[in-house]
């Protein structure tokens, strides 16, 4: 799929998901024009269905993991890509979509440790967007 086409599914599918401002180009550019859209967005869809049925509970779910300091983790793997997608809950349980970055092939245990302060500080700008009722 083209980037453009990629970027309308990709906005109808996640319109109606919370997400920091920055997350939704860093996904587009994460899968746009990689030949494995259609398998990412049927696996988005399913993990987002999972998300918003079972809340935080959904750490039970093997592709679910919570990575502590109130960040999780949502893992999209298949044939060509391995992308995880850092997301937290607000005040009122929504889930927020933070941050999203594709794991490097050849690890066992994904190292978290650079990603965690972005999506921290894009958790704080949202709850504080979220306190303020801007979302």
């Amino acid at each position: 799929m083209n980037k453009r086409d990629v970027f309308d599914y990709l906005k109808m599918l996640l319109g109606g998901i919370l997400m920091h401002d920055l997350f939704f180009s860093e996904f587009l550019n994460l899968i746009a024009e990689k030949g494995f859209e259609e398998r990412i967005f049927t696996l988005l869809t399913a993990r987002l269905k999972l998300l918003n049925t079972w809340g935080y509970k959904v750490t039970c779910v093997k592709e679910f993991e919570n990575i502590g300091q109130g960040l999780f983790s949502m893992h999209l793997t298949g044939a060509g890509f391995n992308i995880r997608v850092l997301f937290a809950f607000l005040s009122n349980n929504q889930p927020v979509l933070l941050h999203a970055f594709e794991e490097k092939q050849g690890k066992r245990r994904t190292d978290y440790s650079s990603h965690i302060p972005p999506a921290l500080l894009r958790l704080s700008q949202t709850k504080e967007d979220f306190k303020n009722g801007f979302i």
